[in-house]
């Protein structure tokens, strides 16, 4: 599959997914396999030297048995094109249900949280880790040799290139990122042929205790109002994170369209979130907001709340199937 905006950036000689390195990764806009760091040789180099949180791997140029220990890293190397030895899962020890099995395939399972001893018995020839797994690092790379990527990252396309720079695969991630502009340029023109101009938009997150409004960069806020070019509600620009809010103060971020995901990823669902959410609709706050009125709320899956290419596709489906299925 392939999906998004190809890159301006200058192409890099070493490859790097460190910090600032990350934000200087660009896709290549000539294809072909990127060399290891240095003057490339006429033959395909044996390794490719990685610079990345928690220093510097050498990784064989052309891995056969890469363990990715995240569902999310899983969803990077499947829009490469990258079908991973081994995969970590979503919580609940499943696979991600918002991919079809076939596209893990044959993946070994390596549970929902990091177990050494099953990378171990994976025998990699790559290990791929998120920040999350930093600490296990030198227990990872005596198994093999291991990165530990800058991940979750500030931009998940640029984080795509990087990991399209590391496994040589840039072509693959422009070809990826080209088809997502088109899909969301789709998008669009479905949409607004539906929803009235000027409407806005609120991405609202129900947890056990809590509501929180997300700024404009967060999870399905950043499809909703940078790919798919929909207006926030007022006051939601000014939010450089994620905002936990009293019901209260909800009717303050009033919108024409509220897309709500409730509790925390599981494979079971987030019974207490949903017990709160049931509570809040009680409510006379709930009831009297306009899009509440109007029938224009929708409920995403947990799963949006994550930075993954396919994660952002699958997203931008959802959204557009709600608010054009009437």
């Amino acid at each position: 599959m392939s999906f998004i905006r190809k890159s301006a950036l200058h192409k890099s000689a070493s490859l790097l997914l460190l910090g600032s390195a990350l934000l200087a990764a660009g896709c290549s806009s000539s294809g072909g396999s990127t060399p290891a760091a240095g003057n490339a040789p006429a033959a395909q180099p044996e390794t490719r030297s990685v610079k990345h949180l928690n220093g510097e791997s050498a990784i064989p140029a052309e891995p056969k048995r890469i363990a990715s220990l995240d569902y999310r890293l899983t969803d990077f190397l499947l829009a490469l094109g990258i079908k991973p030895y081994a995969t970590g899962l979503y919580p609940g020890n499943v696979a991600p249900p918002y991919l079809d099995e076939a596209a893990i395939g044959e993946a070994k399972p390596l549970g929902d949280e990091v177990n050494v001893e099953a990378v171990l018995e994976a025998a990699p020839d790559v290990i791929l880790g998120r920040k999350a797994q930093a600490d296990l690092y030198d227990q990872l790379r005596a198994i093999a040799p291991t990165i530990i990527a800058d991940s979750p990252s500030a931009d998940w396309k640029r984080e795509l290139c990087a990991y399209g720079a590391m496994f040589g695969r840039e072509a693959q991630a422009d070809e990826w990122l080209s088809a997502y502009d088109a899909q969301t340029a789709r998008a669009k023109k479905a949409i607004a042929a539906v929803v009235p101009a000027g409407s806005t938009f609120l991405y609202v997150r129900i947890l056990p205790k809590e509501v929180r409004v997300h700024g404009p960069k967060q999870a399905l806020s950043d499809v909703l109002y940078a790919d798919l070019g929909l207006t926030p509600a007022k006051g939601v620009e000014k939010l450089d994170d994620v905002m936990p809010i009293s019901l209260e103060v909800l009717p303050d971020y009033e919108a024409d369209y509220i897309f709500v995901e409730v509790g925390a990823p599981s494979a079971d669902g987030d019974t207490d979130a949903q017990s709160n959410r049931s509570r809040i609709e009680q409510t006379s706050i709930w009831k009297n907001l306009k899009a509440v009125r109007a029938g224009h709320v929708y409920e995403m899956p947990q799963w949006v709340i994550s930075e993954a290419p396919l994660i952002k596709q699958k997203s931008v489906e959802e959204v557009q199937r709600a608010l054009t299925r009437h």
